[in-house]
C-alpha cells in the first residue's frame, strides 16, 4: 500500500460514523479498486480525490456511470448481498478512502436505525442514477446527453442548483455519456459558441441553464 500522506485534506460528508477505527487507504491515479468479477464484500467512503465507476460498453469503450467525490460512498451493491460488484471502480486522481466490511456495516445498521435508513436511501439513489445514465445513453443524442450530464453535475448533495462545478476532462465526459472524445470536444465548442457555458482550467460554469435544459429534453 502507498505511504499515507497525513497532510491530505479529507471530507467525510455524513459518513464519518462508518469509518471509526478503520485505517485509511491511499492509492495513486489509475489504480483499480474492484472489478465486476469480484465478490462485493466491502463498502467504501471516499474522503479525498475521485473514483470513477464504469462499465465496458460496445466497441471496447468505457461507459462512466458515476464519478465519486469526497464525502460520498461507492460499492453500494455490498448493501444488497447480491454477490458481485456491478462495475469497475478506478481511481481518477490520487485518492484516500475507507473500506467498511459488509459484516461491520450490517452490525452498524442493526444498531443505528437512522444510519440504516440513510444507507438504504443512498442505495436507492445510486440505482436510480445508474438506470438514468443507461437510459440517457440508449435513447438520446450526444448533445442531449451532454447537456443532461452537465445539468446533473450542477447540483449539490441536496439537489440544489449550482452554476459552477469542478471541470472534467473531455475524455471523462465522453466516457460518462458513451461517446467519442472528439465528438464531445466538438459539442462543447458548440455549447461555448452558443454561450451556454464557460470553461476555464479548473471549473465549468453554466451560463444559460434554460438553454441546456431545452437541449437535454431533445433526442
Amino acid at each position: 500500500m502507498p505511504r499515507r500522506n497525513d497532510r491530505v485534506k479529507e471530507s467525510f460528508g455524513i459518513w464519518k460514523c462508518l469509518t471509526q477505527d478503520i485505517v485509511a487507504e491511499d492509492l495513486s491515479r489509475g489504480k483499480t479498486i474492484y472489478t465486476p468479477d469480484q465478490p462485493s464484500q466491502d463498502l467504501f467512503v471516499v474522503t479525498h480525490g475521485q473514483v470513477g465507476l464504469h462499465l465496458l460498453a460496445s466497441e471496447k469503450r468505457t461507459l462512466m456511470l458515476h464519478v465519486v467525490e469526497p464525502g460520498h460512498l461507492f460499492g453500494h451493491i455490498t448493501m444488497t448481498g447480491e454477490g458481485l460488484y456491478d462495475s469497475f471502480a478506478e481511481t481518477l486522481t490520487a485518492v484516500r478512502f475507507y473500506r467498511i466490511q459488509r459484516a461491520d456495516m450490517l452490525t452498524m445498521m442493526s444498531q443505528d436505525g437512522t444510519l440504516a435508513l440513510k444507507l438504504l436511501e443512498e442505495l436507492g439513489e445510486y440505482r436510480l442514477r445508474v438506470s438514468h445514465q443507461i437510459d440517457e445513453v440508449a435513447f438520446k443524442s450526444v448533445p442531449a446527453r451532454l447537456a443532461s450530464l452537465l445539468l446533473d453535475m450542477a447540483q449539490n448533495r441536496d439537489g440544489e442548483h449550482v452554476e459552477q462545478f469542478p471541470r472534467r476532462s473531455h475524455r471523462q465526459l465522453a466516457e460518462m455519456i458513451n461517446a467519442y472524445r472528439e465528438t464531445v470536444t466538438k459539442v462543447i465548442n458548440q455549447f461555448r459558441a452558443a454561450r451556454l457555458l464557460e470553461i476555464d482550467r479548473s471549473t465549468i460554469t453554466l451560463v444559460n441553464r434554460s438553454g441546456l435544459e431545452e437541449l437535454a429534453q431533445g433526442w
